[in-house]
């Protein structure tokens, strides 16, 4: 098959979804397909096609840009937000069109943005793909509340911000053969909240190469390592792990963590830390190419998400043998056994992830335990073969 994987953004960057889609596309060039990914630069300039390493830039084509916007949608000039993301998503059409599409088999779209843009553009024989890696609508709800805290609930819902989103993941799912999820409950939102029929959401969860990186160590009286891995943005719920860690900080002293990524939260977070005097307690890594030796560190993974489907701190730290404390919130609590590899809170409860920690802290076999039990489960569930299996299974039935 000659395969294009897409994305509206951009790739490589930093988190789970290039890992994710790098070794996708691997796999399937080592069985003999030949697989294409176009993507958004890393540093935003415009988008290209990976294999060719040129395309249209954004600069050279925002006259062209605005231009279209001021004929088809004058008003979102008015709303940075939309502004910013028309732009993209302009700038995405524009750019495929130049390559073409007509020479694939089958198209996989990474994310419901680019399958918007696609299913308006495509050939009608050739079917489109899309692994909804998250719920847009939702994760735009929580970031438009941290960034007009004076709205209202149902405000924000009715804006005209909210509303873009949801017009444009509702065109994305219509214009999709099939809907690839990780979990039951992604599957469940785009069933119920886009009236999408169940037959056409396949569930089945990502997989990454299973290299066991450590065996679980019980540390008797030494310092205990706590990881969070991932985006360093709101979403992620650093706030509440900061202020969870100060809670921390009063009973036990034995213990680091180290917060390992980039984002745009990342000077708040820094900020925070000093406030809540964690400097001596919390160290921020930045972005690493590489988990194995900080994870070989670890002693417990931290996930407290306001919104996540499957990351794959989660599937690496359980490879590592570490014992994961995830929120309830989305797909997490998919990923957990609770009290046998893993503790799952309640999402924002700030006590609830400071008494999860302490508990893992205060026993050392009960935590060696689950980490035992976290490496069973991983090499179980998230493999990469499975996952490229059940991709292809879905490529032929869109086929078909």
């Amino acid at each position: 098959m000659k395969i294009l994987l897409v994305s509206y953004y951009p790739l490589p960057y930093a988190g789970g979804i290039w890992t994710v889609v790098s070794n996708l596309q691997q796999k399937l060039l080592s069985l003999g397909h030949q697989v294409d990914l176009f993507s958004q630069r890393p540093d935003l300039s415009g988008y290209r096609m990976h294999h060719l390493d040129h395309g249209m830039m954004l600069e050279a084509m925002r006259p062209k840009i605005m231009a279209r916007m001021n004929v088809e949608c004058p008003y979102h000039h008015q709303h940075s937000i939309i502004q910013k993301a028309e732009i993209y998503r302009l700038n995405f059409e524009m750019t495929l069109r130049e390559y073409g599409l007509e020479s694939y088999d089958i198209i996989h779209a990474q994310d419901v943005t680019a399958a918007q843009i696609i299913g308006t553009m495509k050939p009608a024989h050739i079917p489109l793909v899309t692994s909804a890696h998250g719920s847009l609508t939702k994760e735009i709800f929580l970031v438009l509340k941290s960034v007009y805290p004076q709205l209202s609930e149902h405000s924000i819902l009715t804006g005209r911000d909210f509303k873009y989103y949801q017009k444009l993941e509702e065109q994305g799912y219509k214009g999709s053969k099939y809907i690839h999820t990780q979990s039951r409950w992604m599957k469940s939102q785009i069933e119920v909240d886009f009236r999408v029929p169940p037959s056409k959401v396949i569930s089945y969860p990502l997989g990454i190469h299973n290299k066991q990186i450590g065996t679980p160590v019980s540390k008797r009286g030494q310092k205990k390592i706590l990881i969070f891995s991932g985006r360093v943005i709101y979403l992620k719920g650093i706030t509440f792990l900061l202020e969870a860690l100060s809670q921390v900080n009063m009973v036990r002293e034995d213990w680091d963590c180290l917060i390992v990524g980039d984002g745009d939260y990342l000077p708040a977070a820094k900020a925070l830390a000093r406030r809540l005097q964690l400097n001596d307690r919390v160290s921020f890594l930045g972005h690493m190419q590489s988990m194995e030796s900080i994870l070989a560190q670890g002693d417990v993974l931290i996930q407290p998400s306001l919104q996540d489907t499957q990351p794959l701190s989660v599937v690496e730290g359980q490879l590592a043998g570490l014992p994961a404390i995830v929120s309830d919130a989305a797909g997490l609590p998919e990923m957990i056994q609770n009290g046998l590899n893993g503790l799952i809170v309640p999402t924002g409860d700030v006590r609830s992830l400071k008494n999860a920690i302490v508990e893992l802290l205060n026993d050392d076999d009960r935590r060696c335990r689950m980490g035992h039990a976290a490496v069973a489960w991983a090499n179980e569930r998230w493999t990469l073969d499975a996952m490229v299996s059940q991709t292809l299974a879905l490529y032929k039935r869109a086929l078909s």
